[in-house]
Parts: structure tokens; sequence; C-alpha cells
């Protein structure tokens, strides 16, 4: 029995060493003031497996077409500019390619590719490998679509058809994104369009439990308030960050702007300003700064306001101020948030737990049935 326990020790000190070596490359070229760039894997034990992933990167990324386009458009005046972000959770990799310039012919726009794979199979990873029901999860999915965002965003787009759902999505540990072609959906910037979606928006629809991607990724946690949410939710507040937004307390606003750009100007409310931005992420999302009475490069992220989060099993609509004080204990201190300050602060009026963690204070703003509405982290 003994020996069993160290070869199964072993073994799983081996998978995991195997697991943590896995790396996503950046291959690619540059010509002039042109580039293209897509994802490839390294370090998988399985080598043939390790081909067929990095095959199928090359494939749903465009890759081979862009690098026949870059030597194409070299000379245009316009360059073509390819580049990816990525989310590697353990043994699933999601991957996000805009191409912006002379894509497809001289004229200049943006394109979308997008991969999630399986790494244990190479495969692409579908709806339904996330939904238990993937055609009732797209139904609900285009009704929000419809009814909740387009109402919410539409103002502030070129072209806003949100519907039907665009082949190319993203996954991560907190949420869904959709990433649209520009003749559907780009904004007044004149970029191809994204919304966002946290898991919390779609709990009915999640396909959870043992084995399942939702699980492998980390976003079964972000759904379920535990014994071990307290710790996280600590962790993540004290970095200064929300995840799945990417941006960080003391952070420069301007950067932010200038990477994420404005939705519309900023909103004043009691202590300062609101910043919407325009990326899909920030949905439901506001940077709070000071007044802005300096210039935006002297500005800092003072704090950062959340309308649809799940942090932890901290969902907004879901969770309730028993539940987090069951979980975190009692609040540093509660404040009533009665009409004439919840107008004040743009938000609904209720109590607000307000938690001091190290240098970061959490604020969970309750409303009058006692449902998380809001979340806060600001510096403290």
């Amino acid at each position: 029995m003994k020996k069993f326990l160290v070869w199964f020790l072993v073994l799983m000190m081996m998978l995991t060493t195997a697991m943590a070596e896995i790396n996503v490359t950046r291959q690619g070229l540059t010509l002039g003031e042109g580039y293209v760039y897509y994802p490839q894997v390294e370090g998988m034990e399985d080598a043939a497996l390790q081909e067929k992933v990095n095959a199928a990167l090359r494939a749903s990324t465009g890759a081979e077409g862009l690098l026949t386009r870059l030597a194409l458009t070299m000379h245009s005046a316009t360059p073509l500019q390819v580049d990816f972000t990525h989310q590697l959770a353990g043994d699933v990799l999601s991957v996000a390619v805009l191409a912006t310039g002379p894509v497809e012919n001289d004229r200049a726009t943006q394109m979308w590719y997008a991969a999630n794979i399986d790494l244990t199979t190479g495969e692409a990873i579908a709806l339904e490998d996330i939904f238990v029901d993937a055609e009732a999860a797209r139904l609900a999915l285009e009704e929000q679509l419809e009814w909740g965002i387009a109402p919410l965003i539409s103002a502030h787009l070129r072209n806003s058809q949100l519907t039907p759902l665009p082949e190319t999505f993203g996954l991560s540990e907190t949420g869904l994104t959709l990433y649209y072609p520009m003749e559907q959906l780009a904004t007044l910037s004149d970029r191809a369009g994204t919304v966002s979606f946290r898991w919390t928006e779609l709990l009915e629809h999640l396909k959870l439990g043992e084995g399942t991607i939702l699980r492998r990724i980390g976003a079964e946690k972000m759904v379920t308030l535990d014994d071990t949410s307290a710790e996280a939710i600590r962790t993540a507040v004290e970095s200064g960050q929300v995840p799945g937004i990417p941006v960080k307390l003391g952070g420069s606003v301007q950067e932010a702007v200038d990477t994420y750009r404005l939705l519309m100007d900023p909103d004043l409310y009691e202590n300062g300003r609101m910043i919407q931005l325009e990326d899909g992420m920030f949905r439901g999302v506001y940077l709070l700064t000071d007044s802005l009475t300096d210039s935006w490069e002297h500005s800092v992220i003072q704090g950062i306001r959340v309308d649809q989060v799940n942090l932890y099993g901290l969902m907004t609509d879901v969770t309730t101020q028993a539940d987090w004080r069951s979980v975190l204990g009692e609040p540093d201190a509660t404040v009533e948030v009665d009409a004439v300050k919840a107008e004040a602060n743009r938000i609904l009026p209720g109590y607000s737990d307000y938690y001091n963690f190290d240098g970061v204070q959490l604020r969970l703003h309750a409303n009058h049935e006692g449902v998380l509405a809001s979340l806060f982290i600001s510096i403290h």
C-alpha cells in the first residue's frame, strides 16, 4: 500500500510538472510597420497531440492567409497588424486574434479570429461543451442581446446588429465573450465590437461538474460560494483587480482610455467621476477616479465598480447579504444608502457592507431586497 501511495504521488507530480511546462508562444513575422503574430503551444509531452493543437491554432486564427496578406500589403499606406491575447487555464486554451488593416482587400478594416481548444484532445470546444442545452443557451443569449444589451449600447455603436450570434467566441474563468464582424457590430471608434457575458448571467444553462470544461477553467469556482471563497475573494481584492476586467487600482486613467476607448463622457458622482469604456469586457463596469480637475495623465483609477459580476460566488442579482456574511463574516461597517444618496452615486437604494483588506476596500452593495446589486473595490 505504501509503495502504491508513493507511486501515485510521483505520478501526480509528474503530471502537474508536465502541465506546468505548457507555454503559449508568439510566432509570426514583421515587415516594416506591418506584422502578423499567432499563437503556438510548446512543452506538451505528446508531440503528435501538440502538433494537432498547433495545426488547429494556425487554421482557426487564419495564420497562413494573414501571413500571405502581410507580404502582399507590405508597401500599403495602411499596414496589416495582427496580434493575439490568450487564456491558458490548465488544459484549456482560449485565444482571440485581432487583425487590423487591409485584411481582405485594400480597404482598412478589423477582423476577429478565435480558437478554444481542449489540450487533452486537440479538439475545438463548442457551445455544446459548456451549456447543458446549447440551443436553449443560444436563445437566452440572443434574448439578452436584443432586449437587455442592445438598448444600452446601440447609441454608442456604428453598426449594432447583435443577433444572430457570431461564430467566434472566447472563454475565461469569468465569462463568455462574443467577437463580432465589423459589418455586424462596430464601435464609434471604428473597432470590431465585442460583447462579454459573466457566467452568472447564464447560470441556469451552465454545464458544471466533474470533468466539465467550466470546472477545468475555474468558472465553476466563480459561481460557487463555499468555504474556500473567502480567501480567494480576499486575494483577488488585495491584488487591486477584479478577474476578467483588464485594469487595476492605481493604474493610469489615460492609459485605460487610450487602450479601451471611452464609451461616453465621464459622468459625475458624489466623490468624483465614473468612466465607462467601450470594450465589451467593460459592460456594467465603471472606473472611479477624482473629479479630473487636472489633466487625465495625472489621474489614477481609485476604484472599480462592477454591476454584473461573479467573484468566487459573489454574484450580482443572485447572492444575498446573508450569504456573503456567512462566508466573509461581519463587515467592518454597514451604511444605508437612501434615495438621495443613491442618486448622487448612481446606484440603487439599499445597504452597503464594507470589508477592509490590505490597502484595498471591498464594498458589497445590496438592494432593498438584500441581493447584491454592485461590487466595488477601491484604494483604502
